[in-house]
């Protein structure tokens, strides 16, 4: 069996371009646990350039570059930044910057984050100060065991695949618009339009853990996060029970994979 994955994926309206967003990013990552400081931090898929500290990426967060996009001619864009460790904790997060396109749409920010599933961090207390930063449209904190990342775990079908897929990477704006949510994370943040569907009297006299942010709701499934590690039966059993509270039809994944991966 493969370690725990810790996957973070926010999506945001915010214009995270801005330095002082993204200073307050690195912030929450380096303030959680000195074992998520970032050992390099760049521009490109290699991500070589050392880390020096939070004010000396400022230069690196949002650098501006020239893009053909076809019978638009050139444009301007802000250029996405990477970060990663190889010493523990191992991770890499990556932050898609919030986009106007040439037709005037927004395209949602995306924040997301993958690392070793260490015990030691507080990873759920990294999360919420992100979804205070960020006021995340939605937004999840899962840990990811082979009993969910393996393949046809949900089920075989194409649509489940895909929606399968959705929820390991975490679903950004446009896999939302498209496909809608694909499943409940151990922590889901349901923020703007989905914040609706939230009704927070019901799930609090159900025992679920409901935390009002902003505009939205911070919804848990079970104590403790390693619980998807320890007691996947007990995560499960939640996981159903929670979605009964919840409208027919909201997630794409309306099956739980068994507790132990069968044997091949």
């Amino acid at each position: 069996m493969s370690k725990p994955k810790i996957r973070l994926s926010i999506t945001t309206r915010l214009d995270t371009t801005r330095w002082e967003f993204g200073k307050q990013v690195l912030e929450a990552f380096c303030e959680t646990d000195p074992r998520l400081v970032p050992e390099y931090f760049d521009n490109v898929e290699a991500i070589k350039k050392q880390f020096n500290g939070i004010a000396a990426c400022e230069e690196y967060w949002a650098p501006e570059v020239v893009m053909d996009a076809g019978s638009y001619g050139r444009t301007f864009t802000k250029w996405n930044s990477m970060w990663r460790r190889v010493k523990a904790v191992k991770s890499r997060g990556e932050i898609h910057h919030t986009l106007v396109n040439q037709r005037g749409q927004l395209h949602l920010g995306w924040l997301t984050f993958d690392a070793d599933g260490d015990k030691k961090v507080d990873w759920a207390g990294l999360f919420h100060r992100l979804c205070v930063l960020a006021q995340p449209k939605f937004a999840t904190l899962h840990l990811f065991t082979d009993i969910e990342t393996r393949r046809g775990a949900f089920g075989a079908a194409v649509e489940t695949d895909i929606a399968a897929n959705d929820f390991i990477t975490g679903p950004h704006g446009v896999t939302l618009e498209k496909r809608g949510i694909p499943n409940l994370a151990w922590a889901t943040f349901f923020g703007e339009d989905y914040a609706a569907e939230v009704d927070m009297q019901k799930l609090c006299a159900q025992g679920f853990e409901v935390e009002a942010i902003g505009q939205g709701f911070l919804v848990t499934l079970t104590p403790k996060l390693f619980d998807v590690a320890e007691n996947f039966a007990l995560l499960s059993a939640r996981r159903t029970m929670l979605k009964k509270l919840f409208r027919p039809g909201l997630f794409g994944l309306a099956e739980e994979p068994a507790a132990v991966p069968p044997t091949t």
